[in-house]
């Protein structure tokens, strides 16, 4: 028997991998377009490998960006992200999305906040009795 749960938590995955030192470019994209955040890894393509200058060989650093959006809020926060950085320019990078299946241990940021408000008003109110 198949597993036919997809995408059940109404969270969607974007991947955008682009050049090293670039990632931040994707990141304030995507955050004008709602995205709360996203984690940036580190690493080294392969499609250059074979490139050298001056008979060095040269490794090809790349960022990935990983933006957890709700998946009603994808297509705006890539097409945002392809607008506002080159992306859309050939061997610029890529940006592509993944559904989530399910999720674990994530709040918005409002509610974050709405949290941290709430338990500084209590810290307050001790500290003031």
């Amino acid at each position: 028997m198949e597993n036919k749960e997809i995408n059940n938590s109404g969270y969607d995955m974007i991947v955008a991998v682009i050049a090293r030192g670039f990632a931040d470019y994707v990141v304030s994209a995507a955050r004008d377009a709602g995205a709360t955040g996203a984690t940036i890894l580190y690493g080294r393509g392969t499609a250059d490998a074979d490139k050298q200058v001056m008979g060095i060989s040269l490794q090809p650093e790349r960022e990935a960006v990983l933006i957890l959006v709700k998946s009603n809020e994808r297509k705006k926060v890539m097409q945002n992200i392809a607008d506002e950085t080159s992306l859309m320019e050939e061997g610029r990078g890529l940006c592509f999305s993944l559904p989530v299946s399910q999720v674990q241990g994530l709040r918005r940021v409002t509610e974050q906040r709405a949290e941290q408000d709430r338990i500084a008003k209590m810290l307050n109110k001790k500290k003031n009795k």
